[in-house]
């Protein structure tokens, strides 16, 4: 069994896996509120993040409700960037 320090060095890399991640969704949210901004659509669509939360949770459905939970985050601040 692998010990703690172990351990907590595998949730550092994953912690710098999904920072990476997450900037990439964020620069391409940017370009998506730039394009929204010049076609006058709106920062919302609840029918694309419904989507989206349909989908998570389908690899592992015991996890379901807390990924929903972060992805419902990272919506929230994707429209925010969109906004900027």
């Amino acid at each position: 069994m692998a010990d703690l320090n172990q351990l907590r060095h595998e949730i550092d890399t994953i912690n710098q896996q999904l920072e990476q991640l997450l900037i990439q969704r964020f620069n391409l949210v940017t370009e998506v509120g730039n394009l929204k901004q010049t076609t006058q659509l709106p920062v919302c669509d609840p029918q694309r993040e419904a989507e989206i939360l349909a989908q998570v949770g389908k690899a592992d459905p015991s996890l379901k409700e807390p990924l929903q939970q972060v992805f419902k985050t990272i919506m929230a601040q994707s429209r925010a960037l969109e906004r900027q």
